[in-house]
């Protein structure tokens, strides 16, 4: 598997916390490059069935690749997890012993794609992880009014400074349209003192735009339901968050299931009441891994 660059964050507690059945049922909700899907898929048998989908049709390819020589049955579905009842419409008597979403995005959608996701390459801005949306970052940064540009920077971004550098956008973009990545990351980087620090100043303001753009947060909320509903008895679902945002969304979306379950009989109860985090050790070997968190909820 050298050939495959991505390196799937949490890997062992995801493979744990599934309990993965030969012959079971389950479903990759972020499937990207195939990382997780790859291991889930090798411990299933010639019985056992999997479910891969991405909004994301390049990533999907790849993985596609990735597993073809796993003996378990996959069917591939191009869509976004907030639409997975819609999705799956055509197997409508499939549960699903295990669900993963994984919210995170692999070196190939953050650098090449082209749709400028990082600063750490100078690419067009757009952030769109699926074509047929409207808006994209450069729609925002150089048509929207400065108060509304400030008021996404802080709701999706939580950028402290989302006043200065909403005010410093739309100066820049006075002068001349911000077409690339480049062009922001440095107008956003203007607006901090001159100092070194842990993440780059444009960091939040990136995160803000392409989460806006996708509609991420909401998707999440319907996604979170539809999965819970997918569920066997004894399922479990799977989140891995990067920020503060996604978690609070996780963490309260599966408290209310365990209150007030969707469809009366059987509940839900937390796997784990404590948020798991990477070890030392893959934090040293994968730096992407460093703000994951996982929480499992188990369908009883």
């Amino acid at each position: 598997m050298t050939e495959f660059a991505h390196t799937p964050v949490l890997l062992d507690e995801v493979t744990t916390y599934l309990q993965i059945r030969p012959h079971g049922t389950y479903l990759d909700c972020t499937t990207g490059e195939g990382g997780h899907a790859y291991e889930v898929g090798r411990q299933l048998s010639s019985e056992g069935t999997l479910f891969m989908m991405d909004v994301d049709a390049a990533v999907l390819a790849i993985a596609r690749e990735r597993l073809k020589d796993t003996a378990a049955r996959k069917v591939i579905i191009r869509g976004n997890f907030r639409d997975m009842t819609r999705l799956l419409k055509d197997y409508p008597d499939t549960g699903f012993d295990g669900i993963l979403m994984d919210l995170g995005f692999s070196s190939e959608q953050l650098t090449g794609t082209g749709r400028g996701f990082s600063f750490s390459h100078d690419q067009p801005l757009d952030m769109r992880l699926d074509d047929d949306l409207k808006v994209t970052a450069r729609n925002i940064v150089n048509s929207f009014p400065e108060e509304d540009i400030a008021d996404i920077l802080w709701k999706y971004g939580e950028e402290g400074r989302s006043r200065q550098v909403a005010r410093a956008i739309v100066r820049r973009r006075q002068r001349a349209p911000i077409e690339t990545t480049s062009e922001l990351a440095e107008t956003v980087a203007a607006v901090f003192p001159t100092r070194h620090a842990r993440i780059h100043p444009a960091t939040k303001s990136f995160q803000a735009l392409r989460i806006y753009v996708n509609d991420e947060l909401n998707a999440l909320e319907n996604g979170l339901k539809s999965a819970a509903s997918l569920l066997n008895l004894n399922g479990r679902l799977l989140v891995i968050s990067y920020h503060s945002l996604e978690d609070r969304i996780v963490k309260r979306s599966y408290l209310a299931l365990c209150e007030n379950p969707v469809s009366g009989e059987p509940g839900f109860r937390l796997v784990n009441k404590k948020v798991i985090r990477p070890t030392d050790s893959e934090v040293v070997t994968n730096r992407r891994s460093r703000s994951a968190k996982l929480r499992v909820l188990e369908r009883v």
